[in-house]
C-alpha cells in the first residue's frame, strides 16, 4: 500500500454565478457565438483530487481555458483580457504550518496584483534591453597553449632519442626503465636515462660516434624542459583570467490605473514531494467591466435589465468560500453589477487572536473590494544574464559560468479615494480543504445601485445634521434669551421662587430570549425585542 501523501490539486468555483452570462464581460456589440462562453457558467468549477498526476494551479487553470476555447491575452473578436498569473511558496506541510493559511492569503493577493501588472504591460510598456559581448584584444593563453604544445613536441622526441641511445648501450637497463609510468612520471623516466647514460659515459661505454648524438640530445632536452618550466610558470600566472564575457539586461516599466479587473477562475495546488504550494488566478478585464466601476465612481445611473440570477448574499452562500480570496464581479438578478472582495484569516486560537483575524480579514476585504473597483498599478522589473568564459590549465578546456538575476518592485495603491456603498455581504468560519485549518471569510462588495444610495444617504445625513446643529445654535440662544429673562424676573421679584417638576414615562420593551442547546454541549443565545418593521 502506497503510503506517501498524495499531491492535490484545489480548483476553485468560478467567480461568476451558475446563473449568469459570459456576455457580463463583453461588449455588447461584440456578442457573436457566446453558447461555449455561456455554458460555464451554468455549472460551477467542483473542487478535483489528482492522485495520479500532479497538475499544478496554474496547469489547472490553463487546461480549464483550454476547454472553454479560451485564450490568454487580447480576445479582439469579444473585445476582453485575459491574464494568468500564479505565485507559489514553499511549506513543508499545510496541515501543521500555523502561519499557511495568511500566507496562502498573502500570495493569493500577490496572484491578484501580478495579473493586474500583466494588464497594464499589455496597455504600454517602457522597455530598454542591452547585448553586450566583451573580450580580451589577444588571448595570450591561446598563444601560451601554443608554446606549450610545441615544447611537449620537442621534450617527447629528445626523450624518445635518450631512451634509444640507452637501448644501444644497455637493453637490459632499458627494459627495466620502461617499466616506470610515462604518463606519471615522465621527467623522473627521462631522468634515470640520463643518469644511466652519464654513468655508461663515464665508464667509456658509450662509442666515440654516439656521444655526440648523446651530448646534443640530452641538451636540447635540459633545454626544453627549462623553457616549459618557464611556461608553465607563466601560464599558471593567468590561469582563470577572463577569454570572454558578455552579459544581456532588460529594464521594463509600466504603470496605468486598472478599473473593473475581475477574477474569473482561481485554483490552488499542493506539492507534497516538492513541499511547494501554488496560488494561480484567471483575471480578465474588458471595456464594458471598466464602464460599470467607472459609473460606481462617478455616480452614473446604470440601467441593466433584470437577469436570471440570484441575489448576491445567495451567488456568495453557493461558492466554495474556503477558496475565495480575491476580487470578484456578479450580476445579481435585479441587474446590479456587484465589485466583491474577498479575504480569508485563521480562525484558531485565542478570543483575542480570534477578534484581530476577523478585523484583519474585514479591512482587507474592504481593500479588494475598492481595489477591484479601480487601483493605480506599477510595475518595474529589470532581467540581467550574464556569462564568462575563464581559461583553463594549458592543453585543457575553459571554463564558462552564467550567472542570473531578476529584481521587481510592482504596486497597486489607491489613496484618500471616497468608497460609497461598500456593505459586508458575507461573513462565514469555514474549514480550508487542504490544510484543515479552520478559516474566517469576509466578502464586501458595492455596485452602483449602493453607491448612489449610500451618497443619498450621506447627503440626508448632512443635511439633518446641519438642520439639527442649526436648532441647537436656535435653542442655545432662546435659552440665553429665557436664562437673561429669568435674571430680571429674579431682580423684580425678590425673595419668590418658583420651582417646575416634571415627570417622563419610559415604555416597557417587551424581549424575549430564545436559547437552543445541542446534545455535543454546544449552546448559543438569541435576544431578539419585539420589533415592528413599521418602526423603521
Amino acid at each position: 500500500m502506497n503510503n506517501n501523501i498524495k499531491p492535490l490539486v484545489l480548483a476553485i468555483s468560478l467567480a461568476v454565478s451558475p446563473f449568469s452570462l459570459a456576455q457580463d464581460f463583453v461588449q455588447q456589440d461584440a456578442t457573436p457565438a457566446l453558447e461555449a462562453v455561456a455554458e460555464t457558467t451554468q455549472q460551477p468549477f467542483e473542487q478535483i483530487e489528482v492522485a495520479e498526476e500532479m497538475l499544478s494551479a496554474e496547469e489547472q487553470v490553463t487546461e480549464y481555458m483550454m476547454q472553454r476555447g479560451w485564450g490568454e491575452g487580447w480576445d479582439s473578436k469579444k473585445k476582453r483580457l485575459f491574464v494568468v498569473h500564479s505565485e507559489s511558496f514553499n511549506t513543508e506541510d499545510p496541515s501543521y504550518d500555523d502561519d499557511f493559511i495568511t500566507k496562502r492569503s498573502t500570495y493569493s493577493m500577490l496572484a491578484t496584483m501580478g495579473a493586474k501588472a500583466k494588464m497594464v504591460e499589455f496597455m504600454r510598456t517602457q522597455m530598454s534591453a542591452t547585448d553586450q559581448l566583451n573580450a580580451p584584444g589577444t588571448d595570450v593563453y591561446a598563444e601560451l597553449n601554443e608554446q606549450y604544445i610545441k615544447l611537449e613536441k620537442k621534450l617527447a622526441a629528445q626523450q624518445k632519442r635518450l631512451l634509444k641511445l640507452l637501448e644501444d648501450v644497455n637493453a637490459k637497463e632499458a627494459d627495466k626503465l620502461k617499466g616506470v609510468t610515462w604518463k606519471d612520471r615522465s621527467n623522473a623516466f627521462i631522468d634515470a636515462v640520463i643518469k644511466r647514460l652519464d654513468e655508461s659515459y663515464s665508464a667509456g661505454q658509450i662509442q666515440d660516434e654516439k656521444v655526440a648524438k648523446y651530448e646534443k640530445a640530452k641538451a636540447q632536452y635540459e633545454t626544453a624542459q627549462s623553457e616549459m618550466e618557464v611556461l608553465t610558470a607563466k601560464a599558471e600566472a593567468i590561469r582563470g583570467s577572463v577569454a570572454l564575457e558578455s552579459t544581456s539586461t532588460v529594464e521594463t516599466l509600466a504603470k496605468a490605473p486598472i478599473l473593473g479587473a475581475s477574477i474569473l477562475v482561481q485554483a490552488e495546488s499542493w506539492n507534497a514531494e516538492d513541499e511547494e504550494y501554488q496560488v494561480a488566478t484567471l483575471m480578465v478585464w474588458s471595456p464594458k467591466l471598466e464602464s460599470a466601476a467607472k459609473a460606481i465612481i462617478t455616480g452614473e445611473d446604470v440601467s441593466v435589465k433584470p437577469k436570471r440570477a440570484m441575489t448576491v448574499q445567495n451567488w456568495l452562500k453557493s461558492q466554495e468560500l474556503s477558496t475565495l480570496v480575491g476580487p470578484r464581479q456578479y450580476v445579481d438578478k435585479d441587474g446590479n453589477r456587484w465589485f466583491i472582495g474577498v479575504f480569508a484569516m485563521p480562525y484558531e486560537g485565542s478570543s483575542s487572536l480570534k477578534r484581530k483575524n476577523k478585523g484583519i480579514a474585514e479591512a482587507f476585504a474592504k481593500k479588494e473590494a475598492a481595489m477591484a473597483l479601480y487601483a493605480d498599478i506599477e510595475t518595474q522589473k529589470q532581467a540581467a544574464i550574464a556569462m564568462q568564459t575563464r581559461s583553463g590549465d594549458l592543453k585543457g578546456k575553459d571554463h564558462t559560468e552564467t550567472a542570473t538575476s531578476l529584481a521587481e518592485q510592482t504596486r497597486q495603491s489607491i489613496e484618500n479615494r471616497p468608497v460609497n456603498g461598500l456593505s459586508k455581504l458575507l461573513t462565514k468560519t469555514v474549514k480550508h480543504p487542504i490544510s484543515q485549518q479552520k478559516i474566517h471569510v469576509v466578502a464586501y462588495g458595492i455596485s452602483a445601485d449602493s453607491a448612489s444610495q449610500a451618497l443619498e444617504i450621506e447627503r440626508s445625513s448632512l443635511g439633518a445634521a446641519a438642520s439639527s446643529n442649526r436648532a441647537i445654535q436656535q435653542n442655545n440662544a432662546n435659552k440665553k434669551a429665557l436664562d437673561k429673562a429669568l435674571d430680571q424676573s429674579k431682580q423684580q421679584a425678590k425673595g419668590s421662587s418658583a420651582s417646575v417638576n416634571g415627570t417622563v414615562n419610559v415604555p416597557n420593551t417587551k424581549v424575549t430570549q430564545s436559547s437552543s442547546k445541542q446534545k455535543s454541549g454546544n449552546s448559543s443565545l438569541l435576544n431578539a425585542p419585539t420589533i415592528d418593521e413599521d418602526d423603521f
